[in-house]
């Protein structure tokens, strides 16, 4: 019967030694770790983030063992999950062998066969992927990598444990000869290899034991090797999974405590991170994906998120003592630990969208916007050190509650469409909150319009607070004015509480994410609907029935904070179809849609971009051959109507909200 034969033409001595030399290898490993942690808890502050266990564990299954993230990439992701599937079936199946030896024999017989099999093909595909990894790294090199000696040793240092792996089961197969040899398809092949050239037991025995030294050897100095190499990953990364943010939605940021007394506000060094933000750096796999999706970095400005991160960690790794040993003291010296400004750029700050693309690809769930946003917080409220068309804005929002510094009434969109006002009225089903794009932009005035004359065509009970209405500044939340912000906030609540609504109606996908997902923050509570989502809820329910097809070729761009934020996608799509009109994707859609540029407060900044955001992105609507460029959003409206423009194109590609589309196939002109 086929069974394992275990430590076969090894010496009795052998065994203890290598669990003696690996129990070694494990504690220098645990105490390497352990030093690590040591200054996570010294350095950053306290967060709790032991609750939830559970739902911690299950995102642990999802994207560390099930790989969701790493996989959206066809090659060098699934690349990476063969590598990683095939080392976590080969710890399984060692550990299965030390079972074997040590506990209980079971591995004989077909289960013995199936355990043979099962390893040899995921070393193999793990064989495969590295190779594929190899290729991108040394010929296609992308430019999202990270390249150097450490990656190299890691590369090398696995296919060797693979390789030598083999090699063992091939000596054993070629001396023995065993008849169920070719369920361990490669270590019989290679066996067959060494009988083909006449290499006989006496020389394949000792081969067998030099090589069974060097494979015990370097898996027990794997274990050595992982904290102080590329490989760290495989261990913070799983810790940044299971500790990762469940306290808030992805479109909230985390308010200032103590707001008005606290002494340092944002994040100026290392103290002002949580011990979890400085895991963030150290889970970071250099991978790329963040830096490849982020329109800031495609657009040549200084910021590259990826890059924000690893800041965290190489400062972090200056503070390691000098020393191997785990309970030195920690000294920090407050001069080196400092990021914004002086290892961090200024400029590479304020040249973000929060548009939220490197959060969404990022395989660890590293939070980058909110680190971006900490960094901005400690320029805006502790130097004042911001753009000069931004201090602009905020000084228009102060003066004028609308970040255009309009003194007009915010009711001028809907003059001639008799729209009602909620002082006027007190109470209705359905309160529409324009904003100020709606209320001031002149695309936002048509998008305003739009959807009151579809609210009046389906008979909704609804009104607008007109020139009760105020900002709710969440760009500038972005851009790290929070005390700006949390006024506008308290000034908006109250001013809501006054009155009696069931649905809070939005056209702006910012303001929409704020009252949804920030206001709880404050005990500000609504059901808040975006209009996409509501006019589809009154053509599902027939009280809007399109009346003439809009028969034109259409795409349509994903506003980040309606889609990647808050996940609503198809509602505007299903807008379009209901309109008649032909709906062509561009390449890069739904989930991994590109930024127009307007998001993180930059519509009101002049960052200098080299190729500027919205002029790639209406190129890549261009290429799509559409006659209108169909938006979701008021700012991703002025940001490609102004793209049109510098490239003359507005008059024959219009950029036009779904609302007017719809409008247009229901409401006879």
């Amino acid at each position: 019967m086929p069974e394992r034969i275990n430590l076969w033409n090894m010496p009795a001595w052998a065994q203890p030694a290598v669990y003696a030399f690996h129990a070694l290898c494990l504690a220098i490993f645990l105490l390497s770790f352990y030093r690590r942690i040591r200054i996570w808890w010294a350095v950053g502050r306290p967060e709790m983030r032991f609750d939830r266990l559970p739902e911690r564990l299950k995102r642990v299954l999802i994207y560390v063992l099930g790989q969701r993230r790493v996989i959206r990439d066809p090659v060098g992701g699934l690349s990476h999950a063969s590598l990683f599937w095939g080392f976590v079936i080969f710890f399984i199946g060692t550990t299965l062998a030390f079972i074997d030896a040590d506990l209980f024999k079971f591995l004989r017989g077909e289960i013995y066969l199936v355990y043979e099999f099962v390893l040899d093909l995921f070393t193999l595909l793990a064989l495969i992927g590295m190779g594929v990894l190899a290729w991108r790294r040394y010929a296609a090199r992308p430019p999202k990598l990270s390249y150097g000696r450490r990656f190299d040793l890691a590369m090398a240092w696995l296919a060797v444990l693979i390789i030598t792996g083999w090699l063992l089961e091939s000596f054993r197969m070629a001396v023995q000869r065993p008849p169920w040899g070719p369920a361990s398809f490669m270590g019989w092949g290679l066996g067959q290899l060494w009988i083909a050239m006449g290499l006989g037991e006496e020389f394949l025995r000792p081969l067998h034991q030099a090589t069974w030294a060097f494979h015990a050897a370097l898996a027990g100095l794997t274990y050595v090797f992982i904290p102080v190499g590329f490989l760290v990953h495989i261990v913070s990364s799983t810790l940044n999974v299971f500790f990762s943010r469940m306290d808030r939605p992805n479109g909230a940021l985390t308010p200032i405590p103590d707001l008005e007394t606290a002494e340092r506000l944002g994040i100026e060094t290392l103290r002002d991170l949580t011990w979890v933000q400085l895991l963030n750096g150290e889970a970071c796999t250099e991978c790329g994906r963040c830096q490849a999706a982020c329109p800031a970095y495609a657009a040549g400005t200084p910021l590259n998120p990826k890059q924000v991160v690893l800041d965290v960690r190489n400062t972090l790794h200056a503070l390691l003592p000098p020393t191997l040993n785990p309970f030195a003291p920690i000294r920090v010296d407050e001069e080196r630990i400092v990021l914004t400004g002086a290892v961090t750029p200024r400029e590479a700050l304020w040249a973000c969208t929060t548009c939220y693309a490197c959060v969404h690809e990022c395989p660890v769930l590293i939070e980058h916007v909110d680190l971006i946003v900490g960094m901005r917080r400690y320029l805006t409220l502790m130097e004042g050190d911001v753009p000069a068309s931004l201090s602009n804005t905020f000084r228009n929002t102060e003066r004028a509650g609308n970040p255009w510094g309009q003194r007009t009434s915010r009711l001028e969109w809907a003059k001639g469409l008799d729209v009602p006002v909620m002082a006027e009225k007190g109470e209705a089903e359905v309160l529409f909150w324009v904003g100020c794009a709606g209320a001031f932009d002149p695309g936002g005035q048509r998008t305003a319009r739009a959807i009151a004359r579809l609210l009046q065509a389906a008979g909704v009970d609804f009104a607008v607070l007109g020139d009760e209405e105020t900002c709710t500044a969440e760009w500038a939340r972005r851009a790290g004015h929070e005390a700006m912000y949390v006024a506008a906030t308290e000034a908006i609540l109250e001013t809501l509480r006054a009155y009696k609504f069931r649905t809070l109606l939005t056209m702006c996908p910012h303001c929409y994410n704020t009252f949804r997902n920030e206001y709880p923050q404050f005990g500000g509570r609504f059901e808040v609907v975006h209009h996409t989502e509501f006019l589809a809820r009154l053509l599902e329910e027939g009280r809007l029935q399109p009346r003439r097809p809009v028969s034109r070729r259409l795409t349509f761009h994903d506003s980040c904070y309606l889609g990647r934020y808050n996940g609503i996608f198809d509602a505007p799509r299903h807008l379009l179809q209901r309109s008649g009109t032909e709906l062509v994707e561009m390449a890069r859609s739904r989930e991994r849609g590109f930024c127009c540029g307007a998001g993180g407060a930059q519509v009101w900044m002049d960052t200098p971009q080299a190729r500027p955001i919205h002029l790639q992105r209406l190129d890549e609507a261009i290429g799509t051959s559409p006659e209108a460029v169909a938006v979701a959003c008021p700012f991703c409206q002025l940001m490609l109507t102004s793209a049109a423009q510098t490239r003359g194109v507005a008059e024959r590609l219009p950029v036009r909200d779904v609302a007017e589309i719809l409008a247009e196939a229901v409401i006879e002109p």
